[in-house]
């Protein structure tokens, strides 16, 4: 453990940053084969993101905003719906694509967007679907306009979004259409990345664990030509965090 302290140390120094969360010597994460440990662990990580739950939006949001989101705080799923279709008409999106992430479902979403002339669609396919209906939600998600994505986990200590592509949740939604937009609930955000790792460790001994996930951490960013900084290249140029302050209407 001494050895991770001393590397993120020196990343810390090097990115010119003071206030990053460092890891106890004797703290546990991911690198454990006891089950009870690693149980005990993730249920300490879900316990402290509800517990903390309005501390962690407001790192989060803070977090997300330096990393380049364009952040919103709505008090409802009434106002959330209101706010995705008003940057919906803002890029004159024709076609909408959506997962199927319950906050979605919640959010009068689909209503609101077809009241106002907007295609939608949602994202149904997954590793059993035929090979035809794969091509065909792939040329969806990049002839979309927005996709729209909940989140399983929000990092707050960088302003990261975690997505676990599966059935549902295609990982197109966030990287092919120009304007990607992230929906999160309270009890969604954890501290640091220590907390993700363990929940993922628990759910990886317990043969739960997807089979990958996206860190989404602003818009998308290269600097490889020239060493100059360009927005957009490999994934949507604009990304919206929604963040819900209270699950109601």
């Amino acid at each position: 453990m001494a050895d991770k302290v001393s590397f993120i140390k020196q990343v810390t120094k090097a990115l010119g940053r003071t206030n990053i969360t460092r890891p106890k010597d004797n703290y546990d994460t991911a690198i454990f084969e006891d089950r009870n440990l690693a149980r005990a662990n993730a249920a300490q990580a879900v316990a402290d993101a509800n517990s903390m739950a309005a501390s962690l939006i407001d790192q989060m949001v803070q977090s997300a905003d330096d990393a380049g989101w364009k952040v919103h705080r709505t008090d409802n799923y009434e106002e959330s719906a209101e706010l995705i279709v008003g940057i919906c008409k803002d890029h004159n999106a024709k076609s909408v694509l959506r997962s199927a992430h319950s906050v979605l479902t919640d959010i009068p979403i689909d209503r609101a967007l077809a009241a106002s002339g907007t295609v939608l669609e949602v994202t149904e396919h997954s590793s059993q679907s035929s090979n035809r209906h794969i091509e065909k939600s792939k040329a969806a998600a990049f002839n979309a306009d927005v996709g729209i994505t909940g989140v399983d986990y929000a990092i707050a200590e960088t302003g990261t979004v975690v997505l676990h592509p599966r059935a549902g949740v295609s990982r197109l939604l966030s990287l092919a259409p120009p304007t990607h937009i992230a929906v999160l609930r309270p009890g969604d955000v954890l501290a640091s990345l220590d907390e993700l790792f363990a929940i993922q460790r628990d759910d990886f001994l317990n043969g739960k664990l997807q089979g990958s996930m996206n860190l989404i951490s602003g818009p998308s960013k290269t600097a490889d030509i020239e060493g100059t900084t360009v927005t957009g290249i490999h994934g949507p140029l604009e990304v919206h965090l929604i963040v819900i302050e209270n699950n109601k209407y």
